[in-house]
């Protein structure tokens, strides 16, 4: 899905990464930060990101930036695999709780913690601390989704769930495993309908993110420049909705 790219946008890889450089006030702002996936999963859109972002840095005569992995259960395994395969990424073994404060920037750099369609799994209590502690140990964050509580978006999910019908002759068509449980008993896409609605049900609009940070008496927002938007990620339906948020000092 970060790879696709139908639109004049370019894929959503590349519109996230053009969306980070604008939030950051451009290459030479971008170049002094190191970038934190917060919830990294597997890897997620990191090795994207880190290959686009250090093309465009290069373009414009900056210094190649870093990227770091990090989650509450740090998959190893496939992080290894990642930074194998660049110089750029690296990855923190330990477990890291996103809502509890830590400065995890490369010592010289600012920090752009990065939340990759990941935001709407934490419940509000825990989204408060998520974005308290963005504001208090770093310089910037951004977050990314394309789940939603809006049509264009149930329709893309609703695509995105009846593709497994297709994908799956093409991709799997020697697996007999993957075709039971895709047409006979259709266990993979009820899995991708419960995941993809619930998504879409726990979306939150900005003035809902916002809220969450604006509530909470001891974050003081007067140094920090908020803003959001959503722009077209996919045809015909698929749009990448963003929040971010940057330390007004981070951008002299």
């Amino acid at each position: 899905m970060w790879r696709t790219s139908n639109s004049s946008n370019g894929s959503p890889s590349t519109q996230a990464c053009d969306l980070l450089l604008q939030a950051l006030g451009g290459p030479e702002e971008a170049t002094r930060f190191t970038f934190i996936d917060a919830c990294a999963g597997a890897g997620g859109p990191t090795p994207l990101l880190e290959s686009t972002m250090n093309a465009r840095l290069a373009a414009s005569g900056c210094q190649p930036v870093n990227f770091i992995l990090t989650d509450l259960w740090p998959d190893i395994k496939a992080w290894k695999k990642i930074t194998k395969k660049s110089e750029h990424i690296t990855y923190i073994d330990e477990p890291i709780d996103a809502t509890k404060p830590r400065t995890l920037a490369k010592p010289g750099t600012k920090e752009c913690r990065i939340f990759n369609l990941c935001f709407h799994h934490f419940d509000n209590g825990a989204a408060e601390k998520v974005l308290a502690t963005a504001v208090q140990s770093t310089d910037a964050f951004m977050i990314f989704e394309m789940t939603h509580r809006t049509l264009p978006s149930i329709l893309n999910t609703t695509i995105v769930i009846l593709s497994v019908f297709i994908t799956t002759i093409y991709d799997f068509y020697w697996s007999p495993v993957h075709l039971l449980f895709t047409y006979l008993i259709p266990i993979v896409p009820i899995f991708y309908a419960i995941d993809g609605y619930v998504s879409c049900a726990r979306g939150r609009t900005a003035g809902e993110t916002w809220e969450l940070l604006y509530r909470q008496p001891d974050i003081v927002l007067d140094e920090w420049e908020l803003k959001s938007g959503e722009q077209t990620a996919l045809l015909p339906f698929g749009k990448l909705y963003w929040y971010f948020g940057v330390k007004k000092a981070a951008m002299t």
